[in-house]
């Protein structure tokens, strides 16, 4: 089972990328993951982002005992539930991904309160989860603030 924890926990090789491997994961694998998620009943789609966000928790719960490291860069799982809190209930169009994309990257390094009191205070697999959640909700809120705006233009 380590070995699949650590497979999802990378997302396969997405988390090896060489730089900024968040951002590499938030833009291969969950703005794809988003649009599919995007075509399923809204219902369905919270499923399948509890179900992701779940699965994170697990998964990098174990990677970071795996590798020994509290927070390893190379585990992006986290991003992608992340990111889908972001998009989720927004239309999936070209602009809406990519704003959305922007946004929970800004957020999610940025830290601002209180996704740096989650990042400092929880520990494991939800601690790595709940910033990247916490992230992906002021994302959803600012996105979904500009999409009007990106609209008219």
């Amino acid at each position: 089972m380590d070995a699949v924890a650590l497979a999802l926990a990378r997302l396969g090789f997405l988390g090896r990328s060489p730089a900024a491997p968040g951002t590499v994961a938030t833009v291969v694998a969950g703005i794809p993951a988003a649009w599919a998620v995007a075509q399923l009943p809204y219902g369905w789609a919270c499923l399948v982002v509890a179900a992701v966000f779940f699965l994170s928790c697990w998964a990098c719960d174990r990677a970071q005992r795996i590798l020994e490291n509290p927070d390893p860069g190379q585990v992006v799982l986290d991003e992608l539930a992340g990111y889908l809190v972001t998009v989720i209930g927004l239309p999936a169009t070209g602009p809406s991904l990519l704003v959305g994309a922007f946004f929970f990257r800004l957020f999610d390094i940025w830290k601002p309160w209180p996704v740096s009191v989650l990042d400092r205070e929880l520990h494991g697999g939800l601690g790595i989860t709940a910033d990247d959640v916490a992230a992906g909700l002021y994302a959803h809120a600012a996105t979904a603030f500009l999409l009007p705006f990106l609209e008219k233009l």
